[in-house]
């Protein structure tokens, strides 16, 4: 039995030794309350670690981030533009910002709100920011992050085939994602034939966004691949993930189950530690492992 563990975005300033341990030992934190522990060895345990992979097939994304945020960036075209706004705008909403917030947050004025303005992009990255809701920093790094890989047929492919080549062909696996990595997933194990995959396990998962949903194969299929379904978790306070994968967000056929229950520690609810850490989560991935 072999344990997958996809991470998410904004990976790219970590050593791949360093996080797949930090993963496991919020998984074995989160299994102490049932005086469990994850009995694999290391070569059980597989981390496809695609990081440095994404950041450099981004260009400068530091650069860019510079431009957008602080001055804003005409030269962009119109779908990047268009994209990001959809995306900040389900990210804005989940928080239950309204338009009128965001304009009086940024001192503007009606006028100048729209999908493919960036002084209205900057507006909500500002307006999420002084809530405390998620700094600018690490909103634009997200939206910036999911468009090139879903707009970008490189980028995509590249990294798709990369993490393609770790699924165990010849055993079983539960397969555990998060964040952007639930995305990939997704469009992975979508089209895997296999059916060795034991139970597919999802969290913080921004799958239900419209702007997201919207940009992966349609219809949205259960991935056949998996034995025992899958399972979502989420945090009602993670503006990313806040829809459950379900009908009218995400609904595949058989359902997907959905565990919103999950209280994140972390500091924007969306970190993986916080997942992990979670009773339900990590009992639902020791299960899917040894049952």
């Amino acid at each position: 039995m072999k344990l997958v563990l996809l991470h998410g975005r904004s990976q790219q300033n970590f050593e791949e030794t360093k996080l797949k341990k930090d993963w496991i030992d919020a998984l074995n934190r989160g299994l102490e309350d049932s005086n469990l522990t994850l009995d694999l060895s290391e070569d059980d345990i597989i981390f496809p670690y695609y990081g440095k992979m994404l950041i450099n097939l981004i260009d400068n994304p530091e650069d860019y981030l510079s431009k957008v945020i602080e001055k804003g960036n005409s030269a962009t075209d119109t779908q990047s533009a268009l994209f990001i706004s959809q995306l900040l705008e389900d990210i804005m909403r989940n928080a239950d910002l309204t338009d009128e917030e965001v304009l009086k947050i940024a001192q503007m004025k009606a006028t100048e709100k729209g999908p493919l303005n960036w002084p209205w992009i900057q507006a909500i990255l500002r307006a999420m920011d002084s809530r405390n809701i998620l700094d600018q920093a690490t909103l634009w790094a997200f939206t910036n992050d999911v468009f090139c890989y879903l707009k970008d047929n490189k980028i995509r492919r590249t990294i798709d085939e990369f993490v393609a080549q770790f699924i165990p062909e010849d055993e079983e696996c539960v397969w555990v994602s998060h964040s952007l990595g639930t995305v990939i997933s997704y469009n992975i194990l979508s089209q895997y034939e296999g059916e060795n995959i034991k139970e597919i396990i999802t969290v913080g998962s921004p799958l239900g966004l419209n702007a997201i949903k919207k940009n992966l194969r349609s219809p949205l299929v259960m991935p056949s691949c998996s034995i025992n379904g899958w399972y979502n978790a989420y945090d009602r306070k993670d503006v990313v993930s806040l829809f459950p994968l379900e009908k009218p967000y995400f609904s595949t056929d058989p359902a997907i189950t959905n565990n919103g229950k999950v209280l994140n520690d972390t500091d924007n609810k969306h970190g993986i530690s916080g997942y992990l850490k979670d009773k339900e989560v990590a009992l639902r991935i020791y299960n899917a492992i040894y049952k």
